[in-house]
């Protein structure tokens, strides 16, 4: 218990000084943040971005990566290789997140650091790691309780990238944003995938492998990302490994990749022919060298079919893999040969390339280009347009709806099912963490009418230690302290951070019991209603229900004895029966 005060009062003074620099530092105008899956990596779209505004063509810029301490040293190996004019490599979020604040410019390829605000000024661009064959999202039941993360940094951002538009219309329906986003979607290739229209000559006589025939492999990672099986991909991979070491030739090689959020180390010291990626060099250089790729599920097919090279899908678990994880089209649909065991997988590798790729590398390699990271830091940094530029339009109001824990849904199933989707964009938000909605969240959803989105929120409250001294006298059993000003910004700061520029018709608080979701409402500037079912007097101290009540626009109650109860602690004229 005292360890977890601590703790608590330890984060309180880091989010001191995180919302120091929100409220009061200026933003440094040549200052660009990097973030890469969340620290845990740093290759692909980010590296090449970084490379080029390393040159010194777009400014005198200060660039500072969010990186894990075991990343900083894969960065510190890129440098040796690459001219990267890192300013500062960030281990600390407290650090990361001071940082992310003062940017002019964010870039991130996956999500962004909870405690993040976006401020007026920010220039926030997400390039996103990859075309999808995988469920995401909304489509993939487990991620919808996880949705908010990756919404937070989608609605924060300026521009998306996107090599074609498959990925664009996945990507912003699959995190339900279609309706909602307010940046510009930039149709541009990736700028990782931009290798692929060159050969690095000189890098195969520097790994010694001129006279080598190259096979790379990338499996995608097992599991989802709360449950990664990551012990079993190892001693699957390792397995299957040793079986191909043994049939390779003498000319031939094959470096093995697990993906990004698998980093368990294989043991390669035991095989002849089966090396690990050389960690000098950005992934994709390795896989360029390659004259076969071999992945199952990984977004690395789309982006290996620039080169027109041989693509062989190894996917000997894909019934196992197809019951926790689905696909947006069949394997079936692909191009490229399908192998299920070591003997077929070494027979399409001495065998040439006998399919045509033509429309698969129109439809998903559309954008890519030699100059996409040229292209993209010209047109953010100079306002050339170069890259294809679209905005999303949706003239439907947007609804906003919280319903609690979902523990009984049947009244806010009863409202919308009656609702008239035709004419306004329903958005229901929750929080995640609740038991009910993390233990039943399958069941829960599937009750609920097609058409309704989420919003989840990302994260409690996240108060300052100042905050958190009056939140605890504020919300303290028996007070009648107003509400200071210290909780106020709290509370607006918490609405901003979850719904950015998104504006609502109104919002319906349709719980009522939860004071803390109650006030980030009272304190936006959106028309608010609640819809008190249950007597809260029980449960939240008076003062904070005033509160509550007299910043709402309208108060409904189920009952006229329920209506009597409010009418006692808020003078509002718009109290309702209903």
């Amino acid at each position: 218990m005292v360890l977890r005060k601590i703790r608590n009062l330890k984060e309180c003074l880091d989010n001191s000084s995180v919302y120091d620099a929100y409220y009061n530092g200026s933003i440094d105008e040549n200052l660009i943040y990097f973030e890469s899956r969340n620290g845990r990596d740093f290759t692909g779209n980010i590296f090449r971005i970084v490379e080029e505004i390393s040159t010194g063509k777009y400014g005198d810029f200060k660039i500072h990566v969010y990186a894990t301490p075991a990343v900083k040293n894969r960065i510190i190996e890129y440098e040796k290789n690459y001219n990267l004019k890192i300013s500062k490599i960030i281990t600390g979020k407290k650090e990361a997140a001071v940082s992310l604040e003062k940017a002019k410019y964010v870039f991130t390829d996956s999500g962004i650091q909870t405690k993040y605000v976006k401020r007026d000024g920010q220039v926030f661009v997400n390039t996103w790691h990859g075309t999808p064959l995988k469920l995401m999202g909304c489509d993939n039941a487990s991620e919808i309780t996880s949705l908010g993360h990756i919404q937070h940094s989608l609605l924060s951002a300026d521009y998306l990238i996107y090599p074609n538009e498959y990925m664009a219309d996945r990507m912003t329906n699959a995190y339900m944003i279609e309706k909602i986003y307010p940046g510009r979607v930039l149709f541009e290739g990736y700028p990782r995938n931009s290798i692929f229209f060159t050969k690095n000559h000189d890098l195969k006589a520097e790994l010694d492998l001129e006279d080598k025939e190259i096979f790379v492999y990338m499996p995608t990672f097992r599991g989802i990302l709360s449950d990664m099986d990551d012990v079993g991909q190892r001693d699957d991979v390792e397995g299957y490994m040793s079986q191909i070491d043994s049939k390779l030739t003498e000319n031939q090689v094959l470096f093995a990749k697990l993906h990004a959020y698998n980093e368990s180390q294989i043991d390669f010291s035991k095989f002849s022919h089966v090396k690990a990626f050389p960690k000098a060099y950005e992934i994709y250089e390795i896989v360029n060298l390659a004259d076969v790729l071999i992945t199952d599920y990984s977004s690395v097919f789309f982006d290996f079919a620039n080169t027109s090279r041989k693509i062989v899908i190894f996917n000997y678990d894909e019934e196992e893999y197809l019951s926790y994880r689905g696909f947006y089209f069949p394997l079936s649909d692909l191009p490229f040969p399908k192998v299920r065991n070591v003997d077929e997988l070494v027979s399409e590798l001495n065998s040439p390339k006998e399919y045509d790729d033509g429309a698969f590398i129109q439809r998903f390699c559309t954008f890519d280009n030699p100059h996409a990271a040229s292209n993209i830091c010209r047109h953010i940094f100079k306002g050339d347009k170069l890259s294809r530029e679209v905005s999303i339009q949706n003239d439907k109001p947007n609804v906003l709806i919280y319903g609690g824990p979902l523990e009984d849904t049947d009244s806010l199933i009863e409202l919308l099912d009656s609702a008239d989707f035709d004419s306004y964009n329903f958005f229901l938000t929750f929080n995640p963490w609740d038991d009910n909605i993390k233990n039943n969240y399958s069941a829960i959803f599937s009750k609920f009418p097609k058409g309704i989105e989420y919003l989840p929120f990302k994260s409690n409250l996240i108060p300052t230690f100042k905050e958190k001294l009056d939140y605890d006298k504020y919300f303290r059993k028996g007070s009648d302290m107003k509400m200071p000003d210290t909780l106020r910004k709290l509370f607006k700061r918490s609405f901003e951070k979850q719904y950015g520029s998104i504006s609502f018709e109104f919002i319906l608080d349709f719980y009522g019991l939860n004071p803390d979701v109650s006030l980030i409402f009272a304190n936006s500037s959106q028309d608010k209603i609640i819809w008190q079912h249950t007597d809260p007097t029980g449960r939240i101290n008076q003062n904070v229900l005033r509160e509550i009540y007299d910043e709402f626009d309208l108060v409904v109650a189920d009952s006229e004895e329920l209506a009597d109860k409010i009418a006692s602690i808020s003078n509002k004229d718009n109290l309702k029966v209903w």
